[in-house]
């Protein structure tokens, strides 16, 4: 299935230059390109489903802080998007086994409903060597400091 209309008009040239090109640049333009892309099947996924709790990858969350940070632009795509500021929680699952236990659910969730739209989940072998460390180890499931950068077990993706 395709982007949403919307998210896949937006912009992302100048985020794109800032990680590849810039003197603050850590990213080559292939990881940058595939970040992007799966930032944008995130964000056509929260367009069609609003009310799921959408867990990002870890390469996701990177884009996604990024796009944050251009305060004006982020604002005015979420209002293009959803008719409102898109907030990031970022302290999903570290409440306590409840809490992880939604986490969890929330991730399965967003395996599925990417799957039906777009294939297969990116797993790290899907990820070229250089960008591999921004992939989701195989065991777990969020994007907070770790060893691993994640949390449930079998989610990292």
């Amino acid at each position: 299935m395709q982007l949403n209309q919307q998210v896949a008009a937006l912009n992302f040239e100048k985020l794109k230059w800032k990680l590849t090109q810039s003197a603050e640049a850590t990213w080559n333009t292939e990881l940058c390109d595939f970040a992007e892309l799966e930032y944008r099947k995130f964000l056509s996924l929260k367009k069609w489903y609003p009310k799921l709790s959408l867990v990002p990858s870890k390469l996701v969350d990177k884009f996604w802080h990024e796009h944050i940070l251009d305060t004006r632009s982020y604002m005015d795509d979420c209002e293009c998007l959803f008719g409102f500021y898109l907030h990031h929680y970022p302290y999903f699952g570290i409440y306590g086994d409840k809490d992880q236990s939604k986490l969890q659910s929330s991730f399965d969730e967003t395996v599925t409903v990417y799957e039906e739209h777009f294939g297969a989940f990116p797993t790290a072998e899907l990820y070229s060597k250089k960008s591999a460390q921004m992939a989701r180890c195989e065991e777990h499931a969020c994007h907070v400091p770790t060893s691993c950068a994640c949390r449930v077990p079998g989610a990292c993706k």
